[in-house]
């Protein structure tokens, strides 16, 4: 069974990545032009969306919070006090940019990536929040 700190210790790999990743995205023709390149970021991108997404659920069950759909999950995400209203509000593009890399790969929304690259520091806030959360669990 994959738990919440396996979840964390991946997504904080690919952040990781993804940080070491964004100087050689110049622009969005860099990862139109290079197939390597592009490969690394979606799939980080897509493994980092994932993971916010699943343990959003999971934060979700374990409180007895219904949901049908990564959206509710991180929308439920503003009933627990750890989580800034802000920092939901940030979260609630991930469902869709994870489709977006998921069902769109032939032609991804490269400036959308790039701008997803840009912003990481709302994934970085939800990783600390949920490690308080599973330090006082």
């Amino acid at each position: 069974m994959v738990t919440v700190l396996d979840r964390l210790a991946a997504l904080r790999e690919h952040l990781d990545h993804l940080r070491y990743l964004r100087p050689q995205v110049i622009d969005p023709e860099a990862l139109r032009n290079d197939l390597s390149l592009r490969n690394n970021v979606l799939r980080s991108l897509q493994v980092t969306c994932q993971a916010v997404l699943d343990i959003a659920g999971e934060l979700s069950v374990r409180r007895g919070l219904r949901f049908e759909g990564y959206a509710a999950a991180i929308r439920n995400l503003a009933a627990f006090s750890e989580f800034p209203s802000s920092l939901v509000q940030d979260l609630e593009v991930l469902p869709e940019l994870r489709d977006l890399i998921v069902y769109s790969p032939a032609a991804p929304d490269f400036p959308r990536v790039v701008e997803a690259l840009d912003g990481l520091e709302p994934i970085e806030n939800f990783v600390e929040v949920v490690k308080e959360i599973e330090a006082t669990s």
